[in-house]
């Protein structure tokens, strides 16, 4: 994280407050929104801050199920205190996801999880991840007639179910993949092999995976609520979860800022809000979703992590 790579990640950020700064009379909505956002409803608020925090909760509850596996080394305090501490890395500094990925596998390790079973969890819980969002555009668009792409879902779909199903071949037919392989990566396929999941606790990591997703969007769906009056578009709220997610991928700002806003806006107007409303909730939900919990993520850090270093040695 050299300062060159600071600049690359904080500049279109500075760009974009320049450009605010310079045009702010030229684009009173944002007064308006804000002004919007200060009064808007306080229990609202406080159901969306506790629904963003209970989504990191059931992705703690995904890794949780799928690292015991073999015998329990996790536990709901232990993976909590990691979801937060590794998104707060992942969404606030050049080449966060990397780092995340990093100190997530090793405080697995730490642990006692073997290679084999932290792979698993990063490829099982991601591809989970990836079926669900498919999965809610797909209802978006039977249920509520919200417009996105079928061929861009499809692939989504597949590919993580293509993913999925490939780990579990890998662990049916480790002989098979072994031939393929050079032996220094042997052992890591036997522990990969070794790896057994009831169907039961397979189902259950995958309903917290959705859980995951739905309250997320039930952030997004009480933030809306709290600034506006009107009637809600759950297509819209769906549509918007979902583009926001896709655009805030690329990381080009730190959690996305400056990408992520005006796609959340764009689909919020294009389902019935009006630009003041979209701005209000946009605002409200990133700082909650993204702010909030960023900044508990570097809380736990340092009061869990710091002191051992991201190479957790203790």
């Amino acid at each position: 994280m050299n300062a060159k790579a600071w600049l690359r990640w904080l500049a279109p950020l500075a760009v974009l407050v320049l450009v605010l700064v310079v045009f702010r009379d030229r684009m009173p909505f944002l007064s308006q929104a804000w002004e919007l956002a200060r009064h808007a409803d306080t229990g609202l608020l406080l159901g969306a801050a506790l629904s963003a925090n209970l989504a990191m909760c059931a992705m703690s509850a995904v890794m949780q199920i799928l690292l015991n596996v073999h015998r329990r080394v996790a536990n709901p305090v232990n993976t909590n205190a990691i979801v937060y501490a590794s998104n707060a890395w992942s969404t606030s500094v050049p080449g966060g996801p990397a780092i995340s990925a990093w100190l997530t596998y090793r405080v697995h390790r730490s642990w006692g999880a073997s290679t084999g079973v932290c792979g698993w969890f990063f490829v099982v819980s991601g591809a989970l991840s990836t079926v669900w969002m498919a999965l809610i555009g797909v209802a978006a668009v039977v249920f509520l007639g919200a417009e996105l792409s079928p061929v861009t879902l499809a692939v989504s779909l597949g590919g993580a179910v293509a993913i999925m199903a490939g780990v579990f071949w890998a662990i049916m037919h480790p002989a098979a993949l072994k031939r393929w392989t050079p032996a220094r990566a042997h052992s890591l396929i036997d522990q990969v092999a070794a790896i057994r999941i009831t169907p039961g606790a397979f189902v259950l990591a995958a309903l917290f995976s959705l859980l995951n997703q739905l309250l997320d969007v039930l952030t997004l769906l009480l933030c809306a609520a709290a600034v506006t009056d009107s009637r809600l578009s759950v297509s819209a709220i769906c549509l918007a979860f979902i583009m926001t997610k896709l655009a805030g991928a690329a990381q080009i700002t730190p959690g996305g800022v400056g990408t992520v806003e005006p796609v959340a806006v764009a689909m919020l107007v294009a389902g019935g809000f009006s630009l003041t409303d979209a701005t209000a909730a946009t605002l409200i939900y990133r700082l909650i979703s993204f702010a909030l919990i960023t900044v508990f993520g570097w809380v736990v850090y340092a009061t869990t992590y710091a002191r051992m270093g991201l190479g957790l040695r203790s």
